[in-house]
């Protein structure tokens, strides 16, 4: 019998390790998660922009928010680490 065929996801991502790129792409996901880790409520008040290091860089709408937001920062940054996982973001700067 002959080998099971190596599913192209594996491959991929195995390539991307090694090139040091699948660390960064994992990080991104922050951005383009960030309303479903945060919920309805923080989302539509807020936009994630962008990653700077591990920094997520997330825009406020109105300065009442981000105050409020940064006293909730440590809830923010577990509930990433429950959407994409642990380490990837350490910080989030709200602008």
């Amino acid at each position: 019998m002959g080998k099971e065929p190596e599913k192209i996801s594996g491959s991929i991502m195995d390539a991307l390790s090694k090139m040091g790129i699948a660390e960064r792409l994992r990080r991104q996901q922050a951005v383009t998660r960030w309303k479903e880790a945060v919920g309805e409520i923080i989302g539509a008040q807020t936009e994630a922009l962008k990653i700077d290091g591990d920094t997520l860089v997330v825009k406020v709408y109105q300065a009442a928010w981000r105050q409020q937001l940064i006293f909730l920062k440590d809830e923010l940054l577990a509930k990433l680490e429950n959407e994409i996982g642990k380490e990837l973001i350490k910080d989030i700067r709200f602008v």
